[in-house]
């Protein structure tokens, strides 16, 4: 008589749904959260626009500012994932 352990049980369709939704989550999140950005900066911009156009200027140079501080955080992020090169 040989002794056959049971094979390993694979994981179940929940746990895989969440391991996919957490992985497309994280791609995503970036992305989605500048366009959210995005549209809030168009919003804040009109209504400045609509009070005093150099305050739209200012407005506008903040965001513009905003989003190379996040450009520059996304390109550190992104270097120190990226395998070293040989």
């Amino acid at each position: 008589m040989t002794y056959h352990p049971p094979p390993p049980k694979e994981p179940n369709g929940c746990l895989q749904t969440l391991v996919i939704s957490k992985m497309i989550f994280q791609i995503l999140a970036i992305p989605i959260f500048m366009i959210f950005i995005g549209l809030v900066a168009v919003l804040i911009f009109l209504y400045a626009f609509s009070e005093n156009p150099l305050l739209a200027l200012l407005v506008l140079a903040i965001f513009g500012f905003v989003m190379y501080l996040i450009m520059k955080f996304e390109q550190r992020r992104i270097e120190r994932e990226l395998p070293p090169e040989d």
